[in-house]
């Protein structure tokens, strides 16, 4: 039926059964290699790598630390096969899942289809730093929501330091958001209109105010419980979500074409609003993104400093990581 019908067609009215079925069809079929380790848990992390190998060794390296035995693993990179990855997934236990085209929506709704048990499910970024007990505590917080009765979740984050959203609260949290506004001269919710997303000097400045890396997040953990919902779009680089929802949404939206970097974002976000779903930051979990595009040269050059005090350095099972 799909074939009969012109593209331009079918997009032209979302509101149809026929875009649905094209939707679904897009979200779930390409090319792809499944190698699977999984044991069968109801959790489920996804990892979606396979394009700033040089923060492995800290990002990577500590989730091998610090995930939970009784959470199932899965690799994932969209449009590659990485030697590096796959040998570091075989080494772990691990899965590995990559697709031929780089769809990120694709191979994160194959890696979640296939982990058919998997009732929660985290997935982080490859540039995301997070520390002990992140994973038990974005749960713990997730069901103390839940609990409370007032929302209906969509998704919870963890309190990120550069981001739109979240980083205010973790300057306030550490008693620097008045030197951060005089420097800047702005302290504001924003996805994309904030320093804090685009500025490179914000996220080496945020950066510099978030380490000795876990000494900070061990103190973000010690305050108390609590919790506060993103009025605008945020950014999904940590974030943990039950598969009822996912399901509900038919998925991550894919492009028709390769690319669509953001897409899955973008109507995730939209999903919650229309599904009257909240996005849910946990104030008492700490992470650290290392940057959005328009900082990662700043970045880079800064790396070597977030190396250099991290005060714990886990050790990634893994050949030919480089700290470059």
């Amino acid at each position: 039926m799909i074939r009969q019908n012109s593209l331009k067609e079918i997009i032209s009215n979302p509101s149809t059964e026929l875009f649905r079925t094209w939707t679904q069809w897009l979200n779930f079929n390409g090319d792809h290699t499944f190698i699977d380790r999984s044991k069968g848990s109801n959790k489920l992390l996804i990892i979606l790598a396979g394009y700033k190998s040089f923060l492995y060794p800290l990002t990577l390296a500590r989730m091998a630390e610090f995930v939970p035995q009784d959470v199932d693993v899965c690799l994932l990179s969209s449009g590659l096969h990485s030697q590096e990855l796959a040998e570091m997934a075989a080494v772990n236990n691990w899965s590995y899942l990559y697709t031929k085209s780089n769809k990120v929506s694709l191979v994160q709704n194959l890696a979640i289809q296939k982990h058919t048990q998997a009732q929660w499910v985290y997935k982080i970024d490859e540039d995301v730093f997070i520390s002990e007990n992140f994973f038990e505590d974005l749960l713990k917080g997730y069901l103390a929501v839940k609990a409370e009765g007032l929302y209906d979740i969509g998704f919870c984050a963890p309190l990120l330091n550069v981001n739109g959203y979240s980083y205010i609260q973790f300057l306030k949290l550490i008693n620097a958001d008045h030197e951060y506004k005089a420097k800047f001269g702005e302290l504001k919710h924003s996805c994309s209109g904030a320093k804090a997303f685009y500025d490179g000097q914000a996220a080496k400045w945020l950066w510099k105010k978030s380490l000795p890396f876990d000494e900070v997040a061990q103190y973000i953990r010690s305050k108390p419980f609590q919790y506060s919902a993103s009025p605008h779009r945020f950014s999904i680089g940590a974030i943990l979500l039950e598969r009822e929802f996912w399901e509900q949404i038919g998925g991550f939206r894919t492009p028709f074409k390769q690319g669509g970097l953001g897409l899955d974002e973008s109507q995730l976000c939209k999903d919650c609003i229309q599904q009257s779903r909240v996005m849910i930051v946990i104030h008492n979990v700490f992470a650290g993104h290392f940057s959005f595009g328009p900082q990662a040269s700043a970045m880079k050059e800064y790396l070597p400093e977030i190396y250099s005090q991290l005060s714990l350095e886990p050790q990634l099972s893994l050949q030919g990581s480089v700290k470059s």
